[in-house]
């Protein structure tokens, strides 16, 4: 009888900081934490304007990544002059994209292409 209780005591013990650690609904928790935004510089690589996604080559550290980035109707387009449309965008160019992480991916909320390039 004795090791039994103790077994409950010691296992009710453990779960007590688990218990009072956790939040009462993450639902409620998430939701109301806005979703991070991620600002990527790199060089566009592939745009395809009919999908309306782009891949950047962006430094990390000493090695570079390929970021895919997909936009919307709201993408805000931004540059020099006049404002270009995202089948202005080329291979070469470099831009600074504003983006929030979706179920889908990377979505941009803002698109600069960057001065002082072709």
């Amino acid at each position: 009888m004795r090791p039994k209780i103790r077994t409950a005591a010691l296992t009710a013990i453990l779960l007590m900081p688990l218990v009072t650690a956790a939040p009462a609904d993450w639902r409620a928790l998430n939701s109301a934490q806005p979703a991070p935004s991620y600002t990527y510089r790199g060089t566009v690589r592939v745009v395809n304007a009919r999908t309306g996604t782009l891949e950047l080559i962006t430094g990390v550290g000493m090695s570079l990544r390929v970021v895919r980035i997909s936009t919307t109707p709201t993408t805000r387009l931004a540059a020099a002059g006049a404002a270009p449309r995202l089948a202005d965008l080329k291979a070469g160019d470099v831009v600074r994209a504003e983006c929030r992480r979706t179920a889908t991916g990377l979505v941009a909320d803002r698109v600069e292409k960057l001065e002082g390039t072709p």
